[in-house]
């Protein structure tokens, strides 16, 4: 074993970096903690659930450089009865938009009497009528929920309305699907219905990625909010585009995003629009490309802290290069999210980082002279040097027992003979 330890300690610096930086990355897989979630960036709200994409998002969201997004209108019909907003969608078909997507249920009317909203929905050109998928005990189904589904069949078509986070119905929403695979088949998520029927171009680009969900590109986007009344006197701003008509106010229908903790769902529709439209999608990095990103990192910590510790002020610099790279990860992460949209992960990296200086103290305190191996190695040296002082110790007791047995005979034979 001391051969061993003194091989260990005898190699190059770099060779020493390669065997310290697996040892971390065998370490990180079997970490009792997860850095997965870097919640110290984050609000207390929002600490449970957290990524360093949340982080690239927020800065990037308070630039000075948000820009109103072009395609898409948001009307807002909060405390309108059926009546008005019946005038709402005849003022809005008369603008010529390119879609018109509902995000509102509404239940039977009461007392009965003619319904204006039935002639309206039905006449309204590139309408899309909301429906949820739900499960039951089969699987995931389409739950109709509107009085008027059996009555109106919209132009655009049916589309799901659900929004969810990564992890359940609570947690922040950061991606949306484009589709619902149902037991009826498959079902399309309202804006990328509403992107197919006015931005054919766009959603065939969506079609074409390999990608069950895509990541909702938050920062620095403002849409324009038009009122019932305010319609017709807005035609420009709706003829052409994409109008999502809903409720801002409803307590139920309110979402935690990256930009806020309180977002209506209409608007998370018009983010994922937008991201459709001007295909502002994320490239995450893969399991690898984290793993390797990683594992350089914490080569680079490794070598250099190998270098610096043997100086005064080693421990020091360590720490501050430890502090350093941390800035630099998110900086670099920002300026790539915001620039290239890529989401460098850095979380992975952080462990690693973090883990390998942990790891050049073990591997100096096991390798080094009068390290572990060396005193366990003495140890049994010691262990064996006293059982084997044991042992010589017993045999020359048993010695000792067979000489005087072998004496006895002789005296007494001796004291028979001077009896004689």
């Amino acid at each position: 074993m001391n051969r061993f330890a003194e091989y260990m300690s005898s190699l190059r610096p770099w060779a020493k970096a390669i065997v310290i930086t697996v040892m971390t990355l065998a370490f990180s897989r079997i970490a009792l903690y997860d850095l997965s979630s870097v919640s110290f960036f984050s609000p207390m709200e929002k600490a449970a659930d957290f990524r360093f994409s949340d982080f690239y998002t927020l800065v990037a969201n308070r630039r000075a450089v948000a820009e109103y997004e072009d395609h898409i209108v948001i009307v807002p019909v909060d405390g309108c009865d059926r009546r008005q907003i019946a005038h709402a969608l005849t003022d809005i078909d008369f603008c010529g938009p390119a879609a018109v997507g509902i995000d509102i249920f509404f239940a039977p009317l009461r007392g009965g009497g003619e319904d204006p909203l039935v002639d309206a929905l039905a006449e309204c050109d590139n309408l899309v009528m909301p429906v949820l998928v739900s499960a039951d005990s089969i699987g995931l189904r389409i739950s109709h929920e509107s009085c008027y589904d059996a009555d109106v069949v919209p132009k655009g078509g049916f589309a799901a309305v659900n929004i969810q986070g990564s992890e359940g119905e609570r947690a922040c929403v950061r991606e949306f699907r484009k589709e619902f695979q149902t037991a009826d088949g498959y079902i399309k998520s309202l804006p990328t219905a509403m992107v197919t029927v006015g931005f054919p171009n766009a959603a065939r680009q969506l079609a074409g990625r390999d990608c069950q969900s895509e990541e909702i590109a938050y920062a620095s986007r403002e849409f324009e909010v038009v009122y019932p009344d305010e319609i017709l006197d807005n035609q420009e701003l709706i003829e052409g585009r994409l109008v999502f008509v809903g409720k801002l106010q409803d307590r139920a229908d309110l979402h935690i995003t990256p930009v806020h903790n309180y977002t209506p769902g209409l608007m998370v529709h018009a983010y994922t629009a937008a991201t459709i439209i001007n295909g502002d999608y994320i490239r995450r990095l893969s399991e690898w490309e984290s793993f390797m990103l990683g594992a350089v990192f914490c080569f680079l910590v490794v070598w250099i802290n190998l270098h610096l510790m043997a100086s005064v002020m080693g421990p020091l610099l360590v720490r501050s290069l430890q502090l350093g790279l941390l800035y630099f990860m998110i900086l670099t992460g920002t300026m790539v999210y915001m620039h290239l949209r890529i989401d460098l992960n850095f979380s992975y990296s952080i462990l690693t980082v973090s883990l390998g200086v942990a790891a050049c103290e073990i591997y100096g305190a096991t390798f080094d002279p009068n390290g572990l191996i060396d005193f366990i190695t003495d140890k049994i040296k010691k262990l064996r040097q006293i059982i084997h002082e044991k042992r010589n110790h017993e045999e020359g007791s048993v010695d000792d027992d067979v000489a005087d047995d072998g004496d006895a005979p002789c005296v007494e034979r001796g004291i028979e003979d001077i009896q004689d």
